[in-house]
């Protein structure tokens, strides 16, 4: 009987206890983020930690701003660099597109 060049079987030999197609479950279950997840803090059902409180408070405050300025000077500072790096993006496409043209 001539032997399949195609095999998976040299690849599958010495290749652990899992094998090469180990579930995840099996392959992350000694993983470090599922213990530093299982020794979270617990709190009860429905309450919330003081610090998510805190900011939930903040954000839901009737103050007239929208939320993407909530946050404080910094999201000020983020949003305004975000519709200059736009309208500088846009105007260099423009200028771009029109040497072609023109030219």
């Amino acid at each position: 009987m001539q032997r399949n060049c195609f095999s998976l079987r040299p690849f599958l030999r010495g290749a652990g206890e899992l094998g090469v197609f180990g579930t995840p479950i099996r392959l992350f279950r000694n993983s470090a983020a599922l213990k530093s997840a299982a020794a979270a803090p617990k709190t009860a059902p429905g309450k919330l930690p003081p610090k998510m409180a805190k900011l939930r408070k903040k954000f839901q405050a009737d103050n007239d701003l929208p939320i993407f300025l909530k946050g404080g000077s910094m999201d000020n500072i983020l949003y305004r660099l975000t519709w200059v790096l736009s309208i500088l993006g846009i105007a260099g496409d423009v200028w771009l597109w029109a040497g072609y043209i023109i030219a």
